[in-house]
């Protein structure tokens, strides 16, 4: 049996993001872009923001983010979280 999901319409995110090669592999993977990357880290995001310029990035504790704005009331198809 093969599950078909449907994410193309919903959010793609990634959490402790750094130098992109989680989301090299969900990009191959899912023929497209993830759509959000979180790190406190300036140089990880820094690093992530060179090699996939078109992701939304946000510099700061990926606990402290909130997910309400972050989603902005779209639907998420897939969290990575990769510490």
């Amino acid at each position: 049996m093969q599950l078909n999901l449907d994410i193309h319409q919903d959010l793609l995110i990634v959490n402790f993001a750094g130098g992109g090669g989680s989301c090299t592999g969900i990009e191959m993977a899912l023929g497209r872009r993830v759509d959000v990357a979180i790190n406190h880290d300036p140089e990880a995001i820094a690093m992530h923001k060179a090699n996939h310029p078109e992701t939304k990035h946000y510099c700061e504790s990926v606990w402290d983010v909130n997910p309400r704005d972050v989603t902005q009331g779209r639907p998420v198809g897939l969290v990575w979280l990769s510490p």
